[in-house]
Parts: C-alpha cells; structure tokens; sequence
C-alpha cells in the first residue's frame, strides 16, 4: 500500500478540482527521468537548480576525480532526486498556497483518491447566488423587444445615419 499527503488549494472550487495528492517516498520517474520529470511537473525553480547542480558537480567531478568519479557523482544526484522529489513537489505546492490536508492510502492514487473523497466530511460553505432577473438563453417562443426608436438617439458606430443606405 502506498501513502499519499493530500493537499489543497484554499478558495478553490468544492468539487475537488484544488486537491492534490502526492506520494510518499521514493520515485523512480524522478530517479530515471530527472529533468523530464521535472518539467512535466512544472518545478521550475527545481529545474533551473537541478541542470545547475548537476553542471557545477560534473565538470568539477570531471577535472579533479576522473570520468568514472563524474559518472558516480552523477548517478548518487540521480538517486538524491529519486528520494527528495516528492518532497520538491510538496514543497512547490505549498509556495503556491496549497495546504495539506490529511493522508489518505491504497494500491494506486486512483485507489487513494476514492477512500480520501470517502471519508470527506467537509462542509459546503457555498454562499447562495441570487437569482438571475432575466434568463440567460432566450425561450423558444419568446418575443424579440421591440426596438427602440433611433431616430431620437444619437447614432454609435461607424454610419452617420440609422438604417439602410438612400440613393441619390
């Protein structure tokens, strides 16, 4: 079984769409992919310090220990990204706002997300909207207003006069 944190954005729709979940422990996306996956999961300022670090490391490694010493440098950089990675994500969310809200468990997130949104008790604090004066989309059968009278009213747009052209 798997353990996910579960975070959410505050002022976010009720409906779950501000609910993150994240994995606990390693992740081998991150440890076989490191810079795709930080991309795809959009940590930018995680990014632009990991392609520094592992430049910096590499061509220090390189010219003081060896290519075989640069290769181990490299490879014990990819398992630190493998076990901090979701932590990076956490860390992420929670500059953006995001709060976490509890943990939840299960075989898959699919799995984690159901028995989280099961035992979800919160209550709708939903302020009630008022309702509209006029409908949004006509009726079928409903009468056009009549127009109002443009000969009274100064003319906006771009004809100098109201209605169809007159020929001379």
């Amino acid at each position: 079984m798997r353990i996910y944190t579960v975070h959410e954005l505050p002022g976010a729709p009720l409906d779950g769409a501000g609910i993150v979940l994240v994995k606990e422990g390693f992740s081998f996306p991150a440890f076989l992919l490191s810079w795709i996956w930080l991309a795809f999961n959009r940590l930018w300022i995680a990014l632009a310090f990991w392609i520094g670090l592992t430049a910096v490391v590499s061509f220090l490694a390189e010219r003081t220990l060896g290519v075989e010493a640069a290769a181990v440098c490299s490879l014990a950089l990819q398992f630190l990204l493998g076990f901090e990675g979701n932590d990076i994500r956490r860390w992420t969310l929670a500059r953006k706002g995001y709060r976490e809200i509890g943990i939840s468990g299960g075989s898959s997130l699919e799995e984690a997300e159901r028995r989280f949104f099961a035992k979800w008790d919160r209550p709708l604090d939903v302020a009630p909207v008022a309702p509209l004066s006029a409908p949004v989309w006509p009726r079928r059968n409903a009468v056009a207003p009549a127009p109002a009278n443009t000969a009274t009213h100064d003319v906006f747009g771009l004809f100098p006069e109201a209605g169809p052209k007159r020929g001379n």
